[in-house]
């Protein structure tokens, strides 16, 4: 009886235990699988996250119409919208010659990648010497490059439309992307062309001479006939008045190294570029990812001459700061555009800021407004040759002027071009300053953590900075020399013990309290009033430091600087 009671409590006992053991066997095998699923889960999504994809854009450009002569550019962006390199390659269309086998091929590295592209159509006398036998059938010249690296490819094609394939192969597949253009006959009408249309003389000490040379070219497929109008004789009343608006070039006549564009001298005061920018027959064209450029000028607006290179890029346009609202800067047929900016301005100093991000911009020069410009004397100026025939070649029209006898000031003047076509006028612009006022001192920055020290002669100054910690800049701004009129030597302090240059006009400072400063001497002249082509240099002090800090940038010590409070004009230079 005792045994039997013992053996059902046992049995009891097992059919309790035994669910149990397994509920926590199924669980485990439960919980095993689950874990096995999502590692394997996990081990494609790596795989996925780490296969390469390439995103193209656009997809298609349209580079509308194409007239013989001409060439026509486009760009794509390509972005690797995964980690690593991605190599990629391009191949020609079907059916061009030098395409079959051959590929441009690139990596990108840096997320973004760039294909240019140019169409360019040769002329009819160019195409008749190719091909005799198809007058009417253009060679046509196909340029894809990428980095440094180009190919070209051609082929024979009639006017009307045209669409061409591109292959884009890469490690994430296959890409077909598409270029659209219209090749339109030859115009039968002969068209004058000028280049440029607009001739900035620059600067020019008064008294003496300068020449420029204008490209006369015909657009068309007769003979042009073209004429010089002479000016008929002006008297003093309607020389004043002409206009209030001169034109400034970015025409380089600097000589470029590796291609890119150098800033002219007389422009390196007020144009500050930065990026990437590529000289293109001496004018900037911006290239690469971010490219960006800073113009200063005196005046109550401004419009800009440019051509662009690719509508696919995003361009912004910046006054003193302030973002422009430009809608369809680019639209429009013609490749050369003039752009207005902005009217109505406060007359005073203001700064043009242009950033191009994934685009292509080639920029002429600017046009500013609220300058009061002379109507040049009939006699200043002397053109030749004064007419001539023209079909398929270019003729050059010398542009010769004299100032003697001119005052300071700004000069502008027209010249009247007829001809069996059109009608074209080219404008002439020039600044005449005095002998004095053309002696001018590049005056260089050096600075040390927040000491900034100006000279006029780093060839004596700079071993001395540099032992001390001064880091070079470059250029801060131009001063006169000795004994130019309207200006005064520009005196330099310096406090050892609070690490500070003070400078000045005034031989005592102008009020300054002067003790700790030992005085340095004149870098150079500076304007005690506005003169012709100068701009203020600000000063702003910190209270607690006793620093000043100076610069041409009426914004400059309040948003790099905090701290600093303004403390006036220091003067006017260039």
């Amino acid at each position: 009886m005792r045994n039997n009671l013992i053996f059902m409590l046992f049995m009891a006992l097992v059919i309790c235990v035994c669910p149990v053991i397994a509920t926590a066997q199924t669980v485990d095998i439960h919980t095993s699988r689950t874990v096995i699923a999502q590692a394997g889960s996990a081990a494609l999504s790596d795989q996925d996250e780490q296969r390469p994809v390439l995103s193209i854009a656009p997809r298609e450009i349209d580079l509308g119409m194409i007239q013989p002569g001409e060439t026509s550019f486009a760009e794509y962006t390509f972005r690797n919208l995964s980690s690593g390199a991605l190599e990629w390659s391009v191949s020609g269309p079907e059916g061009w010659e030098g395409a079959e086998g051959r590929e441009l091929k690139s990596v990108i590295s840096n997320q973004v990648d760039y294909l240019r592209l140019e169409v360019t159509v040769s002329s009819y006398a160019q195409n008749f010497y190719f091909d005799q036998s198809r007058p009417t059938a253009l060679k046509t010249i196909l340029k894809l490059e990428a980095g440094n690296r180009a190919i070209v490819y051609h082929r024979e094609l009639r006017p009307g439309s045209h669409r061409l394939a591109l292959r884009v192969s890469s490690a994430g597949g296959q890409r077909t992307i598409f270029v659209a253009f219209r090749i339109v006959a030859a115009q039968e009408k002969p068209a004058l062309h000028l280049n440029p249309q607009r001739v900035d003389m620059g600067l020019i000490t008064s008294g003496k001479t300068l020449s420029r040379r204008i490209n006369l070219t015909n657009k068309g497929k007769e003979m042009l006939v073209w004429s010089v109008v002479r000016p008929k004789a002006r008297g003093a009343a309607k020389q004043t008045g002409f206009r209030n608006a001169r034109y400034v070039s970015f025409l380089s006549d600097e000589p470029s190294r590796n291609k890119d564009y150098l800033i002219p001298a007389h422009l390196k005061g007020t144009l500050e570029v930065l990026g990437t920018w590529a000289d293109q027959d001496g004018y900037p064209k911006s290239k690469g990812a971010v490219s960006s450029m800073k113009f200063q000028f005196y005046g109550t607006g401004i419009r800009l001459y440019m051509q662009t290179h690719s509508t696919e890029g995003h361009i912004a346009f910046y006054m003193d700061d302030q973002r422009l609202s430009i809608q369809d800067w680019y639209a429009g047929d013609e490749a050369s555009q003039e752009l207005i900016l902005a009217e109505g301005l406060a007359l005073g100093n203001h700064t043009l800021t242009i950033v191009c991000r994934e685009g292509s911009l080639e920029i002429e020069g600017v046009k500013i407004s609220g300058v009061d410009v002379q109507r040049a004397p009939t006699a200043w100026m002397n053109v030749f040759p004064i007419s001539g025939t023209t079909t398929t070649e270019t003729d050059y029209i010398n542009v010769r002027i004299d100032t003697s006898g001119m005052d300071p000031g700004y000069y502008a003047d027209e010249i009247l071009f007829k001809s069996n076509g059109d009608d074209k006028i080219a404008e002439v612009f020039v600044e005449i300053i005095s002998d004095a006022s053309s002696k001018i001192i590049d005056v260089f920055l050096y600075s040390k953590d927040l000491d900034f020290v100006f000279t006029s002669n780093p060839s004596a100054e700079s071993k001395r900075f540099v032992q001390n910690g001064y880091v070079k800049e470059g250029i801060a701004f131009r001063l006169f020399a000795p004994q130019t009129p309207g200006t005064t030597s520009f005196y330099r302090w310096f406090n050892p013990d609070i690490g500070d240059h003070f400078y000045s006009y005034e031989r005592d400072g102008g009020g300054k309290k002067l003790d700790g400063y030992v005085f340095e001497g004149s870098i150079g002249n500076i304007a005690t009033s506005r003169m012709t082509n100068t701009r203020e240099l600000y000063r702003w002090v910190h209270p607690s430091t006793g620093r000043h800090y100076y610069s041409t940038n009426p914004k400059g010590g309040t948003s790099l600087r905090r701290g600093y409070r303004f403390d006036g004009i220091a003067g006017y230079v260039r």
